[in-house]
């Protein structure tokens, strides 16, 4: 059912876009005998459909077209290319538990995304996020119910950021995400205390219905300065910012410096 809605919400965006719907398609027919007019329509709809892409959420959209059964590895292909660009070729993929991108995918799209920022006026900023004491759930209720906190989390996680951003599950209870686009110090601070009051809000367990779990996370962040920094060196950078924030008291937002 949650497929069916989804790809009822694409068809519908896409249709109300111009250039989407039966009547152009049955333009197009017409242009089929005439190269230089079918030139010109097909490059037309590209256009249309980088208009549409732009102003979608590109998160909702990777998310449906690399997980679809129904969707072909052309369609993929092309989503990609016009989020990405040329440099990005290779074939998203996503974490099992969070539907968040997975750790191979995330460092490609972000060594594509700081290519991006060196010829650019804005920041891009790097969120290493670390949930305080998740180990304690694990050791009193097991790691099923672990996972299950984990999905959850990436769901909020997944809900709390912008349309350009990015996030991934790093591994185990750790997430990284990269803010692009940003113009100033605080913004960052604004979209990382976000994330934190997200989290914390009482997890209600499907598998325990008269459980209810309170969690935090810490958060280190790194700005990409000016400096020629690769994608590990910021990450790391934002980790160690994050280890401030734990010994700061946990559940707060430390920046690298």
């Amino acid at each position: 059912m949650e497929g069916d809605y989804k790809k009822v919400v694409v068809d519908n965006a896409l249709t109300q876009k111009e250039g989407f719907n039966e009547n152009t398609l049955n333009v197009s027919r017409g242009y089929a005998t005439d190269s230089i007019q079918a030139a010109e329509y097909f490059s037309n709809l590209v256009t249309s459909l980088q208009q549409f892409v732009q102003a979608a959420n590109q998160n909702d959209l990777l998310k449906y077209f690399h997980e679809g059964s129904n969707t072909t590895a052309v369609q993929r292909r092309i989503l990609d290319l016009m989020i990405y660009g040329e440099e990005f070729g290779v074939e998203t993929r996503y974490d099992h538990l969070t539907g968040l991108l997975d750790r191979t995918s995330f460092l490609e799209k972000l060594k594509f995304t700081l290519s991006k920022t060196l010829h650019e006026d804005h920041l891009t900023a790097i969120i290493f996020l670390d949930l305080d004491d998740f180990k304690a759930i694990n050791d009193q209720y097991g790691h099923s119910t672990g996972d299950e906190v984990i999905s959850i989390i990436g769901r909020r996680i997944s809900a709390s950021i912008r349309a350009q951003d990015l996030a991934c599950r790093w591994g185990g209870d750790e997430f990284v995400l990269v803010l692009q686009a940003i113009t100033s110090k605080d913004l960052v601070s604004q979209l990382a205390n976000r994330l934190l009051a997200a989290i914390s809000q009482a997890l209600q367990l499907e598998s325990h219905e008269s459980l209810q779990l309170m969690l935090s996370a810490s958060a280190g962040i790194a700005i990409l300065d000016g400096m020629n920094l690769n994608s590990i060196d910021l990450i790391e950078r934002a980790d160690k910012a994050m280890y401030l924030a734990k010994k700061a008291g946990k559940n707060c937002v430390e920046f690298y410096s």
